[in-house]
């Protein structure tokens, strides 16, 4: 058997000479184009959980916060990153809102436990 690298792009075929039977096998070699944006899907996944965990900010902010770092860091990848775009948009939004109501939250807090 033959064991060089193959040069083959999507749609083309490779020919590997059998050594059982002499004669010339043709096969499909397809290489995967689409690379999966794992950062930029776990920030939108994120950002979905941040939009409703912003009622409460001990959960809400360090949720939007990775997921900021993490929409940040899917922007790397050059296909797919709308994904990361939006996951990105709707983990600064709800860091935005959950940094507001941590701070209304706290402001109360001292206010009710001054009187």
């Amino acid at each position: 058997m033959n064991t060089t690298q193959f040069d083959c792009k999507k749609g083309e075929y490779f020919v590997d000479e059998d050594a059982t039977n002499d004669s010339i096998d043709m096969m499909p070699h397809f290489i995967s184009e689409h690379k999966k944006n794992v950062n930029g899907w776990s920030s939108f996944i994120l950002g979905i959980i941040g939009s409703v965990a912003w009622f409460f900010p001990i959960v809400g902010l360090p949720l939007t916060i990775t997921g900021t770092v993490l929409g940040s860091v899917g922007l790397k990848n050059k296909k797919n990153q709308g994904v990361a775009i939006a996951g990105l948009v709707i983990n600064i939004i709800f860091l935005v809102i959950t940094t507001i109501k941590m701070i209304i939250d706290i402001a109360l807090y001292i206010k009710n436990n001054n009187q």
